[in-house]
């Protein structure tokens, strides 16, 4: 279980831990982060090790830049020997041996001498290389080698390639056509959104594209753009206006998609006739499928929740789970996976449940602890919409297309047989892992954040935090590990009988 997850930081409390050492792959516990005041981070490395995205500021020293080595050897786990006193940092890989002075310019690979460009320097009790040391030098003992973008400030270990996007453009008084090709690029979702179409290339490792795809636009194109989270990239394709539509096809054997736009006064007469769409699609990946969770933290801001710890509330614990669940799904299941609130902040039910039925999320998933009295045994359980008494459904009529006006709380009747099977997959799952095989039931409660969401929705209420026993378990990492390895298991089990229930 514990090859799925990145290391964390051990931090001074409870609460620190939860806030900085429980995000995820942003940071690691060597402290990539923490400058020597004396020296200026003027840029950074963004590298990409084991699905995750690692920041690590670069030092300035006279108008050069250094990285901190000592932190990459321990990314790599690579041993080695330093005294700073004596000026001198060995790296040790299988029986190679290389070996830095301090304030030399020049390195020994075993019996070989290498120069660099700039001398190495110890400073604030850190070791700097200049950055071409690990292309260079480190690179000749590594298997597989670190791969360096063309920029210079992505590192990619493991052996495999960044993924490269390339656009070539047509245009001409009919039509602009682009060819989008995504060298070395894995599974590809590609979605069709109002004037836009989305190229979401999830977690891979992506060199970001440059002027001559997203300096590009026409009449017909409002213009390419490359956007990257601290998880996710995707390439975006913007339409000029509203009469603008795309028609997007995949080419066989290659990850390559031509997206051909024409405003609709240019169309024949007999296209014309049909339904206006801002996009639409020649062939479109995964038309029926998964292409969007929510998972939801509960609490967060003024909101608390129970306490768990000294300084340490729902809240926070929530947002950790919520974090590692959403890491896991979307490096395992390969979907887009999104928090309702990403940080510690107030958010009402409404809000949550109207962002998820805007986005058009597949799935909706809110995490809680429970919080009975303190002789209830410490279990979990999923929870159902149990819905308002029901109301006839307003129907109408508006250019020959058939609508339903439906009560805001009862959006998830429509959905509710889809949440029930969820909630049974969730809930025999959580009594195997978590309920010591106790065939405990699922459970029924009108819930304001359930009732709303036109989507698969269930809320997990973790254990009994009034229990001692589980108040400290649920703030370790492995059995916050566990509750998203429980959610995976769940969804890859309800994923397929859904999606063919969507396709229905």
């Amino acid at each position: 279980m514990t090859g799925l997850f990145p290391s964390t930081d051990r931090l001074s409390s409870p609460a620190a831990r939860l806030a900085g050492g429980l995000a995820l792959g942003l940071l690691l516990a060597v402290g990539l982060t923490s400058l020597n005041r004396t020296d200026a981070a003027t840029d950074e490395l963004l590298i990409f090790h084991r699905q995750q995205r690692i920041r690590l500021p670069l030092v300035s020293v006279d108008g050069k830049s250094y990285v901190p080595i000592l932190d990459v050897l321990q990314l790599l786990d690579l041993a080695y020997s330093e005294s700073g006193s004596a000026g001198y940092l060995r790296i040790f890989a299988g029986r190679d041996v290389v070996e830095l002075n301090r304030n030399r310019v020049r390195v020994r690979l075993n019996r070989s001498s290498i120069g660099l460009a700039a001398p190495v320097l110890f400073r604030g009790g850190r070791w700097l290389t200049p950055r071409g040391f690990v292309p260079d030098v480190l690179n000749r003992v590594l298997k597989p080698a670190i791969k360096v973008s063309p920029s210079g400030n992505r590192w990619l270990t493991g052996g495999r390639d960044f993924v490269r996007i390339n656009l070539t453009a047509r245009t001409n008084d009919e039509a602009s056509r682009l060819v989008v090709s995504l060298a070395n690029a894995g599974e590809v979702q590609v979605r069709g959104e109002e004037h836009r179409i989305l190229f979401l290339l999830g977690a891979s490792p992506v060199d970001p594209p440059g002027a001559e795809v997203t300096s590009y636009r026409d009449e017909r194109i409002g213009g390419v753009s490359f956007e990257e989270t601290a998880q996710s990239s995707r390439l975006v394709v913007s339409l000029a206006d509203e009469s603008v539509q795309a028609r997007m096809t995949r080419l066989p054997g290659q990850n390559a998609y031509l997206v051909d736009a024409r405003r609709f006064t240019e169309e024949a007469p007999s296209t014309l006739q049909e339904p206006k769409r801002s996009i639409r699609w020649t062939s479109r990946p995964r038309a029926s499928g998964w292409r969007r969770i929510t998972i939801d933290p509960g609490h967060g801001g003024a909101d608390r929740g129970v306490e768990v710890g000294e300084g340490v509330y729902e809240k926070d614990v929530t947002l950790s789970i919520a974090r590692k669940v959403r890491w896991v799904l979307e490096s395992k299941l390969g979907v887009e996976t999104v928090l309702s609130r990403g940080q510690d902040r107030t958010l009402s039910l409404e809000d949550r449940a109207r962002e998820a039925n805007r986005s058009r999320s597949d799935l909706f998933l809110s995490i809680h602890l429970g919080n009975g009295a303190s002789p209830i045994p410490s279990r979990s359980y999923v929870y159902l919409a149990k819905l308002p008494p029901g109301e006839a459904v307003v129907q109408d009529r508006v250019e020959e297309a058939a609508f339903e006006l439906v009560r805001w709380d009862r959006a998830q009747a429509a959905v509710l047989h889809r949440s029930f099977r969820l909630a049974e997959i969730l809930q025999t799952v959580t009594n195997e892992r978590f309920n010591g095989g106790e065939p405990l039931t699922l459970r029924h409660a009108p819930l304001r954040l359930l009732s709303p969401l036109a989507m698969p929705a269930v809320l997990l209420e973790l254990g009994n935090v009034k229990q001692d026993k589980f108040r400290e378990r649920v703030l370790t990492e492995p059995f916050q590990n566990g509750v998203a390895i429980a959610v995976l298991s769940a969804l890859q089990q309800f994923r397929p009988i859904d999606e063919a229930a969507m396709a229905r």
